[in-house]
């Protein structure tokens, strides 16, 4: 990825405004990838990951115009039997990232701020739901089935007023300056927003860098209460074994194509506006330089930390149990360019925002020690990201007493 940083605001302002109808996202560490309207938009199955990469890098080369630069931002739900979709931008760039928050605060007034109030919570998968498919989950860890399972539930948040889309991104970034911040305009007139703290894949050449994430615990404000919290989630052994099979599947699938693979021996802790998780950082080097990012991304995704393991079994009791299609949620988003890099992170502390309609998603890392009651809190923790954004954490909870 060749574009020029963008460090300066006068220069950023000069570029008009951002739409969320047809701009891009995608926000790593201090640096943002940018795209500037839609040049072309593209399904792909995703089933196959070979004629995934190899449709993906033609529509590439058909949309590159004058530049080798082209740069396809996409999404891939989480079923594998469903399409992928992408868009090439017209023109891409590469933002500081205090420089973009500056620049899109910018066009945030305090009209924009103004008081959109929540009329209903609808639950797809409610609580009593939800708790019952933990219990029916646990179930097939007694008969050998499972060793881990990813239970979800989506909401749906109704308000008076049409979401201003942009003001939630602008508090996304505000609120939650850690993470991978992202947006992108979907096929059904949404857009899929949020910041997810897991890193699937990045690849820069033949470096490859993952960081996944399982094993979580809420944030708490007194610091005492943080400091106990940390103690608990690191010396969790349902927590550290969740977080042990992750680790595991993840290794069996990047030690064939890596010749240096580096895996510290346990996890460190890492912290979300909203939440603590047990980490771990992964980094290889590729045996073959002309591996593309999907080739991998594609058989890593789902992980067991967004699916569970054994991946099979796991994902066809997930769609028995939820009773809802995932769609993209749970899905992976990123970009990659045509020499193969990108970088794609999980759908998770995010929501699809159309009209007046908000849907959250939160899920839960489920093994033989799992509490049906801890696992709803759990979720409903991971929720905060999205509900502190739409600026709605008061009203949801006056919902649910």
């Amino acid at each position: 990825m060749h574009a020029g940083e963008i460090s300066n605001l006068a220069q950023a302002q000069s570029l008009g405004e951002f739409l969320l109808d047809q701009d891009c996202l995608f926000v790593s560490g201090n640096s943002c990838l940018l795209g500037h309207g839609i040049k072309h938009r593209f399904n792909i199955p995703i089933a196959n990951t070979e004629y995934l990469v190899e449709e993906l890098q033609s529509q590439l080369r058909a949309h590159q115009g004058d530049s080798d630069n082209a740069i396809a931002f996409g999404v891939l739900p989480f079923c594998k039997h469903q399409n992928a979709q992408f868009i090439i931008p017209k023109t891409v760039a590469r933002w500081d990232k205090n420089v973009y928050s500056q620049w899109l605060n910018a066009q945030v007034t305090e009209l924009d701020a103004t008081n959109n109030s929540l009329q209903a919570v609808r639950y797809l998968q409610d609580r009593t739901h939800f708790e019952q498919t933990v219990k029916d989950a646990k179930s097939l860890f007694d008969s050998n089935q499972l060793e881990k399972i990813v239970l979800s539930k989506q909401v749906d948040l109704e308000f008076s007023k049409p979401l201003n889309r942009k003001h939630v991104l602008n508090q996304l970034l505000q609120q939650s300056q850690s993470g991978y911040h992202f947006a992108f305009p979907t096929q059904n007139d949404a857009v899929l927003m949020g910041v997810s703290p897991e890193l699937l894949l990045r690849k820069q050449d033949q470096t490859v860098t993952s960081n996944p994430l399982a094993g979580s615990i809420p944030r708490d404000r007194c610091e005492k209460v943080e400091a106990q919290r940390r103690s608990v989630l690191f010396s969790s052994k349902k927590d550290r074994y969740e977080h042990a099979v992750v680790i595991d599947d993840m290794r069996q699938l990047l030690e064939p194509v890596c010749d240096n693979l580096k895996i510290p021996a346990e996890p460190d802790l890492l912290s979300t506006a909203t939440m603590w998780h047990l980490s771990t950082v992964i980094s290889g080097h590729l045996k073959d330089p002309q591996t593309h990012i999907l080739d991998l991304a594609n058989q890593l995704h789902p992980t067991p930390a967004l699916c569970g393991k054994p991946t099979k079994p796991a994902y066809q009791h997930i769609l028995d149990l939820e009773g809802h299609d995932r769609g993209l949620f749970s899905g992976i988003i990123g970009w990659c360019d045509q020499h193969g890099n990108g970088e794609w992170v999980v759908v998770i502390r995010c929501g699809e925002l159309k009209a007046q309609v908000a849907r959250l998603f939160a899920g839960a890392g489920i093994v033989a020690a799992s509490d049906p009651n801890s696992e709803w809190l759990e979720t409903e923790a991971k929720l905060k990201t999205m509900l502190n954004a739409l600026s709605v954490q008061q009203a949801y909870s006056s919902f649910n007493k």
